[in-house]
């Protein structure tokens, strides 16, 4: 027999989503531009209605609880969307910009970067940099543009002049070719 979860009304969801904002405030500050708040409310949403699903008790332990899966469920969308496999952003030194946000932020309690963060993302933004280079112009331009200037799908898609569709098959194979060249290439 299958579980009853218990039913989550709108009035919880108001009362809990400020957890949601405070947990989205403090990863985003670390995230590249391409990461935006409302894609991270939207994961984070999701986490605060799985615990409200799943926990009927409700006070302080609860958000506590809470906090705990909408953090869960920003990570999993972040591990989602990242063009890297885990083990290439782990061999890069870089996995706790995805895997775990919060870790920075225990880091850098004034949300400025350490020295050796910023020495860190300069190499590899140079070497990021160089395996776009090697793309084919068409895709090196679809990584730049949605990666870097924050451009979307549907834009990418105008500028080239072609279907949304189309565009998102060239993302993807400009990936695959980043997924290939990056774990060989040395920053």
């Amino acid at each position: 027999m299958a579980e009853e979860r218990p039913s989550v009304t709108s009035e919880d969801l108001r009362l809990y989503m400020p957890l949601v904002r405070a947990v989205v405030a403090h990863v985003i500050c670390n995230m590249p531009p391409n990461v935006t708040r409302e894609d991270l409310l939207a994961a984070g949403s999701y986490g605060l209605l799985d615990a409200l699903q799943r926990d009927t008790a409700r006070g302080p332990a609860f958000e506590s609880y809470a906090r705990i899966r909408i953090r869960g469920a920003i990570v999993d969308e972040l591990r989602s969307t990242d063009w890297l496999s885990r083990r290439t952003r782990s061999r890069l030194g870089k996995t706790e910009q995805v895997a775990r946000p919060d870790d920075l932020l225990e880091e850098t309690r004034d949300n400025s970067p350490l020295p050796d963060a910023l020495i860190e993302k300069k190499r590899w933004d140079a070497h990021v940099e160089r395996a776009v280079r090697r793309l084919p112009k068409r895709e090196a331009s679809i990584v730049m543009w949605h990666y870097f200037e924050g451009t979307t799908m549907l834009e990418i898609a105008s500028r080239l002049g072609v279907s949304e569709p189309r565009a998102s098959q060239l993302h993807m194979r400009a990936l695959g070719h980043l997924r290939r060249v990056l774990p060989s290439t040395e920053p």
